[in-house]
């Protein structure tokens, strides 16, 4: 037992290191951007996303794993291949991107379109706020910058990145361009920030597709019970604000559409554990169909269903 928790820990400690020296090379391209032309960020952009994928090799695989349980054997391996390196090169075109949008921010959404802009607009009109279904389909961060841009009171959960380089960089593209995040904590304070927006009819963008370790419930995703945020579902119970979901799709360099689908109908019959379950079954089923949608562009990197063991998927 002594020695099954030793190895345990000595794989973790193993796993840290290697990601933080496989990170370096992200670190610099992030250094190294700031003080180029875009053709350049563009073309280290396409560099680095390739290194990315062949270096990144526990990426690699936690993205061919995940992919691998979603589709089960609908595709082939060629093909999850595919989806797999496409979706770790866009995650580093993304990080390159955030470093465009500062240096030309009247111009940087000009080619951003927006499908189904009618369905924010009337929902907004409603006067309860709107919980925008988020997730990390696509450049997620572009598109709240640009829907902030195009005069929409967006604001969004905001989980401050550990390394400081990269957060101070955040912060300072918050001041530029007037973005109104949430930092995720102190929660208490989140929360309250979180009934504000949606108090004063604003549009509140919350990602519900990652692992959760706190304030979760076990809902179905792609099949099995993964740990779930029950914030959305809970403020929309109590606020009584619309669900849209939204996601991106990526046309080019610098250049996305922003679709926004019809409203999730929300339940609210009194019976509060099984409407906020209900809910985020709902919410889930929603991201299910963006993310096969554009599967390309998710984060398949991520370990979605870490904490699984914890519910019944029996």
């Amino acid at each position: 037992m002594k020695k099954s928790r030793k190895l345990k820990k000595l794989k973790k400690q193993v796993r840290i290191y290697f990601i933080q020296i496989v990170s370096w090379p992200a670190k610099l391209l992030f250094a190294l951007a700031f003080k180029m032309p875009e053709v350049f960020i563009h073309a280290l952009a396409e560099i680095f996303g390739s290194a990315f994928w062949y270096i990144g090799f526990y990426w690699r695989r936690l993205a061919m794993d995940n992919l691998r349980f979603v589709y089960k054997g609908r595709l082939s391996e060629k093909e999850l291949k595919h989806i797999a390196k496409e979706s770790m090169k866009n995650i580093i075109r993304l990080m390159c991107e955030l470093i465009v949008i500062p240096k030309r921010p009247q111009t940087a959404f000009e080619k951003m379109t927006v499908t189904g802009e009618e369905h924010l607009k009337k929902a907004l009109s409603n006067g309860n706020g709107v919980i925008g279904l988020g997730n990390h389909v696509g450049n997620f961060i572009y598109m709240v910058v640009g829907l902030t841009m195009k005069g929409y009171p967006i604001s969004y959960m905001f989980k401050e990145p550990e390394d400081k380089n990269i957060s101070s960089f955040l912060w300072d593209l918050k001041k530029t361009l007037r973005l109104n995040p949430i930092p995720l904590h102190p929660r208490k304070q989140a929360i309250k920030k979180s009934f504000i927006c949606l108090k004063k009819k604003g549009l509140l963008w919350l990602a519900v597709d990652q692992d959760a370790r706190k304030g979760d419930v076990g809902v179905e995703f792609f099949g099995i019970k993964a740990s779930t945020p029950q914030g959305p579902a809970v403020l929309a119970m109590k606020t009584g604000s619309t669900v849209l979901p939204i996601y991106v799709k990526r046309k080019g360099w610098m250049e996305h559409e922003v679709i926004i689908w019809p409203p999730i109908d929300i339940v609210n019959t009194g019976d509060k554990e099984a409407d906020k379950y209900t809910n985020l079954k709902k919410m889930n089923e929603s991201i299910e169909k963006m993310v096969l949608d554009n599967p390309t562009e998710w984060w398949w990197i991520h370990r979605r269903w870490k904490r699984s063991y914890r519910y019944d998927n029996s």
